[in-house]
C-alpha cells in the first residue's frame, strides 16, 4: 500500500511539473502538495527526494523548495541521445510491428488531431509520449524508453512549454506524426529514417521562439537566448 502510495505521490508531482501546473521557480512545500493530492506527508516527502535527483526540485536551506527552471542544455542533449536511438527503435519497429499496434498508432493520431482543434494541451503531449512510446514496446525496449523517462525531463519539459507558446502550429507536430505513421505502413525505410530525424530536429528549430516567450522558466537564458542558430542543414 505504501509503495502504490509512493508511486502515486511522485508521477502526480512529476506530471504537474512537466505540465507546468508547477512552474518553474515556484515555491512548494509537502504540505500543501500532501493537501493537493491527498496523500500523506511521508509519500510526499520521499517522492519529493526522488524527484530532486532527477534536477526537478531544488531545495534550499533555509529558504525553501523550489522548481528548478529548464536546463537547455540537459534538454538539448537529451534530443541527441533521442536522436541516436529513436530511428533505430522506428526502424526495427517498422519490419515487425503488428496490426493491433498500428490500430493504437491510428487511434492515436486520430485523437491527436482531436485535441488539437480542441487547444487541449495536456491532452496532445500525453498522446504524443504515447505515440513513441509504442514503437519501443513494438520491440520490447520498454526499460530503454522508462530510462529516457528519467533521463530526460528536461526535453520533456521543453516540448510540453512548446505546446503553451500558440504562434507555433500544432499541426506541424501532428503532420510529421502522421508522415511517420505512413512510412511505418508503407515499410518506407529511407523515408522514415529522415522523417524520424526531421521530428527530433523540431526542437532546435524552434527553441528561440519558446525561451523568448517564456525566459523566466529557463537556466542561462542569455547565453542561450545569444547562441548561434542551428545549422539546419547538418
Amino acid at each position: 500500500m505504501m509503495d502504490n502510495m509512493r508511486s502515486d505521490a511522485y508521477h502526480e508531482i512529476k506530471y504537474k511539473i512537466i505540465h507546468f501546473d508547477y512552474i518553474p521557480g515556484q515555491k512548494i512545500s509537502e504540505k500543501t502538495i500532501s493537501q493537493e493530492l491527498g496523500l500523506g506527508r511521508t509519500p510526499v516527502r520521499e517522492a519529493i527526494i526522488r524527484i530532486e535527483r532527477e534536477d526537478l526540485i531544488e531545495v534550499i536551506p533555509q529558504s525553501g523548495t523550489y522548481i528548478t527552471r529548464i536546463d537547455m542544455a540537459d534538454a538539448k542533449d537529451a534530443r541527441f541521445v533521442r536522436e541516436c536511438i529513436e530511428p533505430k527503435i522506428m526502424l526495427s519497429a517498422a519490419a515487425n510491428i503488428s496490426d493491433e499496434s498500428l490500430a493504437t498508432l491510428r487511434k492515436n493520431l486520430s485523437e491527436q488531431d482531436k485535441t488539437a482543434s480542441e487547444i487541449n494541451p495536456d491532452s496532445f503531449f500525453d498522446l504524443d509520449q504515447d505515440f513513441h512510446h509504442e514503437f519501443y514496446k513494438v520491440v520490447n525496449k520498454e526499460i530503454v524508453w522508462d530510462w529516457l523517462q528519467i533521463n530526460n525531463t528536461q526535453l520533456n519539459r521543453f516540448r510540453r512549454l512548446r505546446l503553451k507558446e500558440m504562434d507555433l502550429n500544432w499541426s506541424t507536430i501532428y503532420t510529421q506524426h502522421k508522415n511517420i505513421f505512413e512510412a511505418v505502413v508503407d515499410k518506407n525505410i529511407d523515408d522514415l529514417e529522415y522523417l524520424v530525424n526531421e521530428h527530433l530536429h523540431l526542437m532546435l528549430l524552434e527553441r528561440h521562439q519558446v525561451l523568448d516567450a517564456y525566459p523566466d522558466y529557463f537556466r542561462n537564458y542569455d547565453e542561450e537566448a545569444t547562441s548561434a542558430p542551428i545549422d539546419e542543414s547538418k
